[in-house]
């Protein structure tokens, strides 16, 4: 099998088989990484017999920069592990993804991999996976507790946590005071990543009294650009005094620049969520003031790496929080658009 990847995917995936470093050192210094069909000599790549696995994604990588990071991150794996990986898409349906689920079990494959942005309405079919000794890895967003052992581990962001970050941030630098007003933006408001998110950047901006609109009221975007774009624009025209609007969603996020713009508004503040082409320019910019990546290149490479370490050496896949602790700002956005980088962050 040969591989070729982009200079930077290339660079950091190289890195992060850190993650398996414990097999690796069984490898001879004069193996290539992974050069052939047959794994590497410590048998990563070829002890299990079955090697065909499934990894969905809930919107379009094709069309979603942020779902695109993630499938990158998974192919570069799966090849460097020779996974027989086939990627399917729900384009944003939550009853499509359950259809791809169970379509996928009556293949049999050695491993799954989903997301969960609709939450419990995706736990019964991740239970039948299970049930039909399918191993199922979950990146993104988390299943939910009624998951149980349905699902083995989560790769993906810790959202209230980072949601606390970002309202201390807000406060830190100034974009909100109390008796300020404050919206949070989402492609899907009601789904369990926007509730954490905004949920932790409720809570630290209340405390301060600041007033963040309640969640009935959160502006749903959806997952095109074209709409999106649409929403805000309208919904900014129409509330001119509102202080601050916090995208939790990649989203809403990248098409804010360009809304705000359009709107003729030079004064709302924006703080928020995930990294894009359009991000990392409204950050130069100054138009946008701090974003948490959430790395969604890691997620996928790190949920398909410790499925192919399950599959080959039974090693307990382990929840990885893949990020957004340190926030983006203009002062180091920089870090990211270096060369090694393209392709990977965005």
């Amino acid at each position: 099998m040969k591989l070729t990847f982009k200079k930077g995917r290339a660079l950091a995936a190289a890195a992060m088989v850190g993650a398996a470093a414990l097999v690796l050192t069984a490898c001879s210094a004069a193996t290539p990484a992974a050069d052939t069909a047959s794994g590497l000599e410590s048998g990563l790549g070829s002890r299990a017999e079955n090697r065909s696995a499934y990894f969905f994604t809930y919107y379009d990588p094709t069309g979603d920069a942020f779902w695109a990071q993630i499938q990158a991150g998974a192919e570069d794996a799966a090849a460097l592990t020779n996974l027989d990986m086939t990627y399917q898409t729900a384009k944003g349906d939550s009853a499509t993804m359950v259809d791809l689920v169970q379509a996928s079990i009556a293949k049999k494959p050695a491993m799954i991999f989903m997301p969960f942005n609709e939450g419990e309405a995706w736990v019964d079919v991740a239970c039948q996976a299970h049930d039909a000794g399918i191993p199922v890895i979950a990146f993104n967003v988390p299943a939910p507790e009624s998951a149980g052992d349905c699902v083995l581990a989560f790769v993906g962001q810790d959202f209230f946590a980072v949601g606390e970050i970002i309202g201390q941030a807000a406060l830190a630098q100034g974009l909100v005071k109390a008796g300020d007003t404050v919206q949070i933006t989402a492609e899907e408001p009601d789904q369990p990543y926007a509730l954490q998110r905004g949920g932790g950047v409720k809570k630290v901006l209340e405390a301060a009294g600041v007033n963040v609109l309640p969640e009935s009221e959160w502006l749903r975007t959806g997952g095109d650009d074209a709409p999106a774009l649409d929403a805000l624009t309208s919904w900014i025209v129409a509330n001119p005094n509102v202080n601050l609007i916090v995208p939790v969603g990649g989203t809403p996020h990248r098409n804010l620049p360009a809304a705000l713009e359009a709107a003729g508004n030079t004064t709302m503040k924006v703080i928020g969520f995930d990294t894009s082409p359009q991000v990392v320019q409204g950050l130069k910019d100054g138009v946008l003031t701090a974003t948490a990546d959430q790395q969604g290149y890691i997620q996928g490479f790190q949920s398909v790496m410790q499925g192919a370490l399950y599959l080959d050496f039974g090693f307990s896949p382990a929840n990885i929080n893949s990020g957004g602790n340190g926030l983006i700002t203009a002062d180091n956005v920089a870090n990211i658009e270096a060369e090694d980088l393209q392709g990977i962050r965005y």
